[in-house]
C-alpha cells in the first residue's frame, strides 16, 4: 500500500500534534502486529516538493498545508526511518521519476527474491 503506520505517525503526530499513544494504541488495536516488510522513504528538498504540488491539477487537504509542516513530516519519515534500517530505504526523489521507479522496483525484485 501507499500509506501506513508510518505516515500516520509522521502527518498527524509530527505534523499535526496528535498524541502519540493515542496513535500507538489505534496501531495495536486495529492491527495487532502487523507491519510492512519494507517502507520506502522518499526524501525530497521541501521547495522542490511545494513546487510539485502547485503543478496538480487536484489537490487534497494535505496538499495545502505549509512548507512547514511538510518539513516536520519530512524529518520523522527520516527519524522514523533511522529506527530499523533493515526495514527501511530512504531514496532520494529529486531525481527523475524513472530513476527513482528502477531503484524501488530492484529493491523489490531483491526482497521477492529471498
Amino acid at each position: 500500500c501507499d500509506r501506513f503506520i508510518d505516515s500516520t505517525l509522521a502527518y498527524q503526530v509530527y505534523g499535526k500534534g496528535v498524541n502519540k499513544s493515542l496513535v500507538d494504541s489505534v496501531h495495536k488495536y486495529i492491527l495487532g502486529g502487523i507491519k510492512p516488510d519494507l517502507t520506502f522513504i522518499l526524501k525530497v528538498d521541501i521547495s522542490k516538493a511545494l513546487q510539485r504540488l502547485n503543478q496538480r491539477r487536484m489537490k487534497n487537504r494535505y496538499d495545502k498545508f505549509s512548507g512547514n509542516f511538510y518539513n516536520k513530516v519530512q524529518k520523522a519519515f527520516i527519524k522514523i526511518a533511522k529506527t530499523n534500517k533493515k526495514r527501511y530505504l530512504v531514496i532520494d526523489n529529486s531525481r527523475d521519476s524513472k530513476e527513482v521507479e528502477k531503484v524501488i522496483l530492484e529493491k523489490i525484485i531483491t526482497v521477492l527474491n529471498r
